[in-house]
């Protein structure tokens, strides 16, 4: 902030003294000379500003997809019905149903809420959109599963509610993440993210689930987030 106003406001009052002091005096008598001119020399006021350095953007956190990129490798969506994989489900609370397949496309299946209205700012209907990824080549599932927090760290003004990075789904590790951050279009979003990494000796598999719904309508909507949550198991096939 700076003191400029200030210190020159300041200037003017000191000079303004000194003048009015060199005009007055005890024992002073009128005098028809004419008056003396008093050069009162005042110092320039020099102000130094230290300019206030931009604040440097954040790194991008890094991603898994950014990984698998790098070391290239190759990885294969998988949709609900496929013979290989892992088996993977979640139980719909009420008033949820199965999305129609087309609306997340490369999604393993998906699930949507009831609508929680709002008659002056209607928006998107909370969404479980489950992923399940046949990686090409076996991966370390904790150096996968370090990395499974770089694109919801990556969204747009996130602030992070829970970090747990030490869970597991059906005795395979996993990594959850929840916050909130803000949609251009839709405003603030609440999310909650659970990765699953499952190896099973021939290929690995990224399992993930991402639910979302208004921030707004968080709070209705938290047992159906906790029973999603919750119920989500991965099967090996025999």
């Amino acid at each position: 902030m700076t003191k400029r106003p200030l210190v020159r406001v300041t200037g003017i009052l000191a000079a303004a003294a000194i003048l009015g002091a060199c005009g007055t005096g005890e024992g002073d008598t009128a005098s028809l000379a004419p008056p003396t001119t008093v050069a009162v020399s005042v110092p320039p006021v020099t102000t130094t500003t230290t300019p206030i350095p931009e604040p440097e953007e954040a790194e991008p956190a890094p991603t898994l997809a950014d990984y698998l990129a790098e070391q290239g490798i190759g990885r294969t969506p998988l949709a609900a019905g496929t013979e290989t994989g892992p088996l993977v489900e979640f139980d719909l609370p009420d008033g949820w149903h199965i999305a129609d397949p087309g609306l997340f496309p490369q999604s393993y299946s998906a699930a949507v809420g009831t609508r929680w209205e709002n008659d002056e700012e209607p928006g998107p209907v909370p969404a479980a959109v489950l992923t399940v990824l046949r990686l090409d080549r076996v991966v370390d599932p904790d150096e996968a599963l370090g990395l499974a927090s770089g694109a919801v760290l990556n969204l747009p003004e996130f602030e992070i509610a829970l970090d747990d990075p030490d869970s597991e789904v059906s005795g395979y590790p996993s990594y959850a993440l929840s916050g909130e951050y803000a949609d251009a279009e839709a405003g603030y979003i609440a999310i909650v993210e659970r990765t699953v990494v499952m190896d099973d000796g021939a290929a690995t598999y990224v399992i993930q689930l991402r639910i979302t719904a208004q921030s707004r309508d968080a709070e209705a909507v938290t047992a159906s987030v906790q029973e999603i949550d919750s119920s989500l198991t991965v099967t090996a096939r025999a």
